[in-house]
């Protein structure tokens, strides 16, 4: 027997739909087997029924660590359809009381995506199933509807002094000016990329004519919260997302950017006392998803638990080095502390992108140490060198990025401008082998 739609009976059973379309459509979108995937059918919520928290359960929650995406699913038959108030009704429920922001309500005609924003569920795309049998189709649907959510990485050598803030912080403009929506994230107590971008208030510091004034601005950083605050959120399972923004400064800036801020507060002592606060700042980050498309993070030198905790929350890493042999010297370091965070998150963090000469002057020396470590390291890439420009401290001085102070410089204007150029070029091929990464892993 066939229904006026022309499908067998059996679409007609919920079970059905789910084996013999949904699953294998969800298989393509996030392989079950890919060890970064997590499938929950009959995901549990507690939504509330007037005054009582009662249980109740969506089809399935999927989510793939690796590019930072979750979603619920509800699954409709050929008999119950997805056109009804009741179908949408439910997912608005689910997506309202689980705090994940994407849905998707499929059934054996059709598939539609809804996004919670603002406290409203609203579709977002949809696609007419043709040909049942057709599953790459559908499945391409969705993962093109999804997309990745957000790109994070970390800017990381565990030597000072190697412009390792000045590369991250440019990076992220380069990045904003591109259009995206970024972050940047100040894991280190010295608060350099804070400070140059201009939301640690240093005009008010610059311009502070006395102690009580001083004493004011320190007030109000300790008053502030920022990205120790942030990581202590998630130790306190706080999971209202109004939580996490607080500790954001969105304040308008020569960067273009949002800063996750720092501080003298930004050290080891202040990060929760828990065995799994390294993976604390990623999980954190998680409820941003849908609000940035990449995090940029400027981490500490050294070794210490809030680099760390960076180099868990980044997908991707790049290592600023000058071309002198005390600076390559700590490569090695990063590179057997970030293959270790690769290899315990089931590569999905600290994956190296390449190692970025800086301060490049044109000696002999700098010539004779990147042969050493192209020799070192094989397997890594040497990325667009950025030269040694004075323009770099002038611009850092000035709270902007070197793609503008190239424009004002009167000093030394073409190294500026060939260090800004450089930065653009760096930028593009981390896109570029951003988008390659993800095309080839899927």
């Amino acid at each position: 027997m066939k229904d006026i739609e022309g499908l067998d009976e059996n679409w007609d059973n919920e079970r059905y739909v789910e084996l013999h379309l949904v699953e294998r459509v969800l298989n393509l979108v996030i392989p079950l087997d890919n060890p970064s995937s997590k499938w929950i059918p009959q995901f549990k919520i507690k939504v509330l029924y007037k005054t009582n928290t009662i249980p109740d359960a969506v089809d399935y929650f999927i989510e793939d660590c690796s590019k930072n995406i979750k979603f619920l699913v509800e699954v409709k038959t050929a008999k119950t359809r997805i056109n009804n108030a009741t179908a949408r009704g439910q997912l608005d429920k689910y997506l309202r009381y689980s705090g994940v922001k994407i849905g998707i309500l499929i059934d054996p005609f059709l598939v539609e995506i809804y996004q919670f924003k603002n406290g409203q569920t609203k579709l977002k795309n949809q696609f007419d199933i043709k040909n049942i049998t057709d599953i790459e189709s559908i499945a391409e649907f969705i993962k093109t509807s999804l997309g990745v959510k957000v790109r994070t990485i970390a800017v990381h050598n565990s030597k000072g002094g190697v412009g390792k803030t000045t590369l991250a912080i440019n990076i992220a403009y380069e990045l904003s000016k591109r259009g995206n929506k970024v972050l940047v994230v100040d894991l280190d107590d010295q608060a350099n990329a804070s400070l140059t971008i201009g939301v640690n208030k240093t005009e008010e510091m610059n311009n502070a004519s006395s102690a009580e004034e001083l004493q004011e601005i320190y007030n109000f950083l300790d008053k502030r919260l920022e990205v120790i605050d942030f990581i202590d959120f998630v130790n306190k399972e706080e999971g209202k997302i109004e939580c996490y923004k607080s500790c954001i400064t969105s304040i308008p800036n020569p960067f273009g950017v949002d800063v996750l801020p720092a501080s003298h507060k930004t050290t080891d002592d202040k990060l929760p006392s828990n065995p799994v606060v390294l993976k604390y700042l990623d999980t954190g980050l998680q409820k941003l998803v849908d609000d940035y498309q990449y995090v940029i993070f400027d981490t500490a030198p050294g070794k210490n638990r809030l680099t760390w905790c960076g180099l868990y929350a980044a997908q991707y890493l790049i290592i600023p080095s000058q071309m002198e042999y005390l600076s390559v010297y700590g490569i090695k370091e990063v590179i057997k502390t970030a293959t270790a965070v690769y290899g315990d998150s089931n590569n999905q963090r600290s994956n190296i992108l390449g190692i970025v000469p800086m301060m490049i002057d044109g000696k002999k020396l700098n010539t004779t140490v990147e042969k050493y470590v192209r020799k070192s390291h094989p397997d890594i890439l040497i990325l667009p060198a950025i030269k040694r420009a004075t323009g770099v401290a002038k611009a850092s001085n000035e709270n902007v990025p070197m793609s503008k102070f190239a424009g004002w410089d009167k000093d030394s204007p073409k190294t500026s401008a060939e260090v800004a150029e450089s930065i653009e070029l760096l930028t593009d091929e981390l896109i570029k082998m951003i988008e390659e990464f993800e095309a080839k892993n899927g």
